[in-house]
Formats: structure tokens, C-alpha cells, sequence
């Protein structure tokens, strides 16, 4: 039987997590640094960053009553094993 707990999941969520707010803070230090503040790319900026806020809040609404320690069950042979018996025929 192949599981693994839940927040695995949670981790490679934050991962990604981090590598958006990453690339998001590279976004405002290069139109910060190359004087680039039109009211286009400020109006893009914020879009983003309402949208990131606003999946980061309903992330944590949704998830918040989740219990972290449960297993997922990738594969389980009993599954094969109970396909293949007599008395399914």
C-alpha cells in the first residue's frame, strides 16, 4: 500500500506560495528600479496582488478545518485483488 499524510500536500502548496510571492517582489523591485510606474503596470501590480490576496484567503478559509494527519491512499493491492476474484464473474 503506497500513502503519504495530507500536509504533503500543504507543503508543495507553500512552495508554491513562496515562488509567486517571490517572483512578485522581483516584479515590483524591476518597476522600482527601471523607474517603470505607469498607471498601467500599477493597475496590473494591484490586480495581482488582489488576486493572490484573495486565493491566499479563501485558501485558508477552506482549509482551515482540515485535519492534516490523514492519510492518502495512492495505491492499495486489495483493490486489484478485489476486481480479480471468482465471484465477480
Amino acid at each position: 500500500m503506497i500513502t503519504f499524510p495530507l500536509y504533503i500536500i500543504l507543503l508543495v502548496y507553500l512552495t508554491y506560495i513562496l515562488i509567486i510571492g517571490w517572483f512578485a517582489y522581483i516584479n515590483l523591485s524591476h518597476l522600482f528600479r527601471n523607474d517603470a510606474l505607469t498607471a498601467t503596470s500599477f493597475l496590473v501590480t494591484l490586480l495581482l496582488a488582489i488576486f493572490i490576496a484573495v486565493t491566499l484567503f479563501f485558501t485558508i478559509a477552506s482549509l482551515s478545518e482540515v485535519d492534516w494527519t490523514q492519510p492518502i491512499t495512492l495505491w492499495n493491492n486489495d483493490w486489484i485483488s478485489n476486481i480479480l476474484t471468482p465471484s465477480n464473474f
